[in-house]
């Protein structure tokens, strides 16, 4: 229709899509159908084509091709790199086909292998490390070719050593089934599904405790999972306004031999004050695992807390139940923090600031009789705090002003790029 008049009425009488090679024509006729569920004779001006280059048909005369012009992204995507944080480095690998299958489907693998340190990277000490390695092959495809609702197919084998703090590595195989789902109207995003993960503890130091013992070897967990998440900040890694919730949910014992509720969840809220660069946040992170009929909770599924990841002032992993040397982790923990991130003279530009925390937390088991009431208590009256100063990202100065007699405590500088209690 160059050079014709746009406002006449006229009749869609096709559509064709020109650049496309590897795109199912299926996929493309449920996109571009919203387009032209019109009325007839709708004035052509009222529908919304990428291009404007329709073509009259000679008969009848109000009759028009709409022709669309698409450039399909590069099908394969590779990526590697290097992370560093944390007491932390790894390499990892990424190789990503697009539309795989022509209706927008993704099958992605990923290797990851890094090391783990007692000290800081950053430190000239002696340090003792633990090695991990996890390779996923992940397949995902739009459900009902909406991109907000994916359907999401994985298997996975992970592989980890403990040895930093307790007596035992750990390997994890296993597939799961997820469907994945982004709320428009509020901006939440939805993950339900299911995983099967074969389990197997080894490798036991010569000193390890009881605890570690009795959990050695392999189990098999069979669980319903659920994940949503609400992120309104302005910028994940150094928001300054707005708020994050994050809940997980967990029931394992559709077969297998591991029975329990595990739920997690996270609170951030961020605000400016006025237009000065500081801001204010806070945060909160809770978690409850409660084993069902009978069974006992095991060390792979309890939680950990502790370090310059999460409660800052403290050794890796280092709040909470202890046997022996080995840390056992606990059934049950809150924890909390608040920030004051302050702007830096000649840094404005770039992504580093002050930061002035205070963080406390605790992690406790239940007991046998699983009372919960009985574990509140616990838990509220045995917190252990810390305050510091932060030039993020990230090397903290910590004094550590109430622990318990179990916490390992690591007074002084740390080393980390935690996200956690920003």
């Amino acid at each position: 229709m160059q050079g014709g008049d746009f406002s006449a009425p006229v009749t869609v009488s096709a559509v064709r899509f020109e650049g496309i090679s590897a795109t199912k024509d299926g996929l493309l006729s449920r996109h571009a159908a919203p387009l032209f569920a019109l009325p007839r004779d709708t004035p052509f001006g009222h529908v919304a084509a990428p291009s404007p280059r329709g073509r009259r048909e000679t008969a009848p005369a109000r009759r028009v091709a709409v022709v669309f012009h698409v450039k399909e992204v590069s099908r394969l995507y590779a990526k590697t790199g290097t992370e560093i944080g944390n007491n932390e480095g790894n390499m990892f690998a990424n190789l990503k086909i697009r539309n795989a299958l022509g209706n927008a489907e993704t099958l992605e693998a990923t290797v990851n292998y890094g090391v783990e340190t007692s000290e800081p990277l950053t430190e000239n000490k002696p340090f003792q490390s633990q090695l991990g390695s996890s390779f996923s092959v992940l397949f995902s495809k739009p459900y009902d070719a909406d991109p907000n609702k994916l359907i999401l197919l994985n298997a996975f084998k992970q592989s980890k050593g403990h040895n930093l703090y307790s007596s035992y590595s750990e390997q994890n195989s296993g597939l799961s089934a997820k469907f994945k789902t982004l709320d428009t109207y509020v901006g939440a995003i939805h993950e339900m599904g299911y995983e099967s993960t074969w389990r197997r503890l080894f490798d036991l130091g010569s000193v390890a405790s009881m605890t570690i013992r009795k959990d050695a070897g392999h189990s098999l967990k069979s669980a319903l999972t659920y994940l949503g998440t609400l992120d309104r900040r302005d910028d994940n890694l150094l928001p300054t306004r707005g708020y994050y919730i994050k809940t997980h949910l967990e029931a394992a014992g559709l077969g297998g031999d591991v029975r329990h509720i595990k739920t997690e969840s996270e609170a951030q809220v961020h605000i400016p004050i006025a237009d000065s660069g500081f801001s204010f946040s806070s945060s909160l992170r809770s978690g409850l695992l409660y084993p069902l009929f009978g069974t006992a909770t095991r060390v792979n599924d309890r939680f950990l807390l502790g370090g310059s990841g999460n409660v800052r002032g403290f050794t890796h992993n280092g709040i909470g139940p202890k046997d022996g040397n080995d840390v056992v982790g606990g059934d049950f923990f809150l924890a909390g923090g608040l920030s004051l991130f302050t702007p830096l003279p000649w840094l404005r530009e770039y992504p580093i600031k002050g930061h002035l925390f205070a963080n406390a937390g605790n992690l406790v088991k239940l007991d046998d009789a699983k009372d919960l009431s009985v574990a509140s208590k616990k838990l509220l009256s045995g917190f252990s705090s810390a305050v510091g100063l932060v030039l993020q990202l990230e090397i903290n100065y910590c004094l550590p002003i109430s622990v318990t007699s179990t916490d390992g405590v690591k007074p002084g500088l740390q080393f980390g790029a935690g996200l956690h209690f920003a």
